[in-house]
């Protein structure tokens, strides 16, 4: 009959290197004494929620409170090591990640010719002014590493040439498929008439009569409601609701300019939320032209 092996052995979470052998030995003890393959299972489920659940709920474990109290002081603060191990790999991993982003933004402010940044930021306005975003500038040209920037550099006239060509191709062709899908929705609402409940959709309300019943059929008052998505984008762009478009669309140039994700203090969830705001401004007045 073949014999199962060692817990310690048939599962090696990272945490088991923490462990004594006098720990690691009184609970191969424990696991050998009633049912078998229920405790296997209910010791694995608790060392797998270790990275988790906090002190506190460790403690009202049911399987750590079968256990000897000597043997769960004993655990505890193997597991407080491990954790505390953890933990602190995980910040000297972040800080160096952040040290290596600072050198390579210096090296790139050292590097790159006062020639080539003017060049690079009017290639990102240009994408930026024509369809709301710079994912396309990111992907050609964000300048990460010390290899891409060198690489940038050295790099001669007839391929940089090439290289700029591709990306306004690439992004010409985005605005156009982008436009074509978004004018054709909009052309089909056209035809079909711009009633006031479209005014009322696009708003983000309800019209009168819809909010009437459906606020009589909850019975009871309707709760305010938040800012619509407009007057939201126009809160996440810091511009007052009304702003014309060409003063968000100047907004909106400044700010992606300070929290881009490649700055030490820029943002990708930031730059998201900016691009996400710019283009549903976008969206809306495309509408309003069309219902006028």
């Amino acid at each position: 009959m073949m014999t199962r092996p060692a817990f310690f052995n048939e599962y090696p979470l990272p945490v088991f290197a923490y462990l004594s052998t006098d720990t690691k030995r009184q609970l191969e003890s424990y696991l050998q004494t009633g049912n078998s393959d229920f405790r296997h299972k209910k010791l694995l489920e608790f060392f797998k929620s270790i990275d988790w659940l906090d002190a506190a709920g460790l403690a009202h474990d049911r399987l750590l409170q079968k256990l000897s109290a000597s043997l769960q002081r004993q655990l505890f603060r193997e597991i407080d090591d491990y954790r505390r191990e953890k933990m602190s790999n995980r910040v000297e991993s972040a800080e160096k990640r952040e040290q290596y982003k600072l050198r390579v933004f210096e090296y790139f402010r050292a590097k790159i010719p006062a020639s080539d940044k003017t060049l690079l930021e009017n290639l990102r306005d240009y994408e930026l002014d024509l369809t709301g975003r710079d994912v396309n500038w990111r992907h050609y040209f964000t300048l990460d590493s010390f290899k891409k920037i060198d690489a940038f550099i050295q790099a001669t006239h007839e391929e940089r040439l090439a290289w700029f060509s591709k990306f306004r191709q690439d992004v010409e062709t985005y605005k156009k498929n982008y436009d074509k899908i978004y004018n054709a929705n909009y052309t089909a609402e056209a035809e079909r008439g711009f009633t006031f409940d479209d005014w009322c959709d696009m708003m983000g309300d309800e019209a009168p009569g819809v909010k009437q019943s459906r606020q009589k059929q909850a019975g009871k008052p309707h709760a305010s409601k938040p800012g619509t998505l407009v007057e939201q984008a126009y809160q996440t762009l810091e511009m007052p609701v009304g702003a014309s478009p060409e003063q968000v669309k100047k907004q909106f140039r400044q700010m992606t300019l300070r929290h881009h994700p490649d700055l030490p203090s820029g943002s990708e969830e930031k730059m998201k939320a900016l691009v996400g705001a710019y283009q549903q401004l976008q969206r809306y007045w495309a509408t309003v032209s069309v219902a006028l």
